[in-house]
């Protein structure tokens, strides 16, 4: 994205898109969450995807007691990536992101990320490391994100972040043809696109992993949109990183061996072989080291 880096603004607005649908159960704890950021300047837009469960009543009691809620509730569901773009077409920050119902920010969360941007004016996107936790709330481990062109390969998602309005304009709306990957497609577009990017190694989420979250449900699905994001960012990726063409192919032969689709893991394989074969030859000895660490 090669424009001028915009000027500082002392207090920025930032706006927090929050889609639903039927997140009733852990939803009080992700708006408290929100509500209780150190850094003020926020809006928060709750999407309702045709909830039918109390999510549309703990909505309607936040709004009325704090003024920085606003609730927009679909005719007809659209799903994750249409609900997103429902929240961000009405969000009117200049810093914008997104969480889930069932993830918590941590209180000092966005002003560590507006600080970030305000100490670096060129940059155009920051991500920063999460908890985990389970089901109870209980933290389970810690992740560091990658470098930035790391995100290509990352196992983990990028719950954590917040960019710029120029990025939105730039990139445009999440694609409602990718469900389950939306965010990961949204994220390979920012960084195909030449926007600057950085992580902020600083814990400042809680992202929770449960048996009803779409990660643990859909994860075939997850991996065919995966993919599909992929394979459609592909060439703007290696225009940028051309030395990842080989690494790129051995990824998409990791989503087709996840889903157990041997054929065709085998066929990406040869392609980055022969794009990388250091590549292939050192994925090899990741895996050999893994199956002799579990006991082969």
């Amino acid at each position: 994205m090669s424009q001028p880096a915009p000027a500082p603004i002392a207090s920025p607005l930032v706006s927090i898109v929050l889609p639903v649908y039927n997140g009733a159960r852990y939803l009080p704890e992700s708006l408290a969450s929100v509500v209780a950021q150190t850094y003020p300047q926020w809006e928060l837009i709750c999407v309702d995807d045709t909830s039918t469960d109390a999510t549309p009543g703990i909505l309607a009691r936040w709004a009325a007691r704090e003024p920085r809620i606003r609730v927009i509730r679909h005719a007809t569901n659209k799903r994750l990536p249409g609900a997103l773009n429902t929240g961000f077409a009405a969000a009117r920050g200049e810093l914008l992101t997104w969480t889930s119902d069932d993830n918590h920010y941590r209180p000092r969360a966005l002003e560590r990320l507006v600080a970030r941007f305000q100490e670096e004016p060129a940059l155009d996107f920051i991500y920063s490391d999460y908890a985990l936790m389970d089901a109870d709330g209980r933290i389970t481990g810690q992740v560091t994100p990658p470098a930035p062109e790391g995100l290509i390969f990352a196992k983990e998602g990028l719950p954590s972040f917040l960019y710029r309005r120029g990025v939105y304009e730039h990139v445009g709306d999440y694609a409602t043809d990718l469900f389950l990957a939306e965010d990961y497609d949204y994220w390979l577009r920012t960084l195909g696109s030449g926007c600057h990017m950085r992580p902020l190694h600083e814990s400042l989420y809680e992202y929770r992993r449960h048996a009803q979250s779409l990660t643990d449900t859909r994860r075939d699905g997850a991996f065919a949109a995966a993919e599909q994001a992929l394979l459609r960012n592909m060439p703007a990726l290696t225009r940028r990183y051309p030395h990842l063409r080989g690494p790129i192919y051995l990824q998409l032969a990791s989503f087709r061996s996840w889903r157990g689709q041997r054929g065709k893991a085998a066929y990406y394989a040869l392609l980055g072989a022969r794009y990388d074969p250091g590549a292939l030859a050192t994925k090899t000895r990741a895996y050999v080291a893994r199956r002799l660490g579990a006991g082969g």
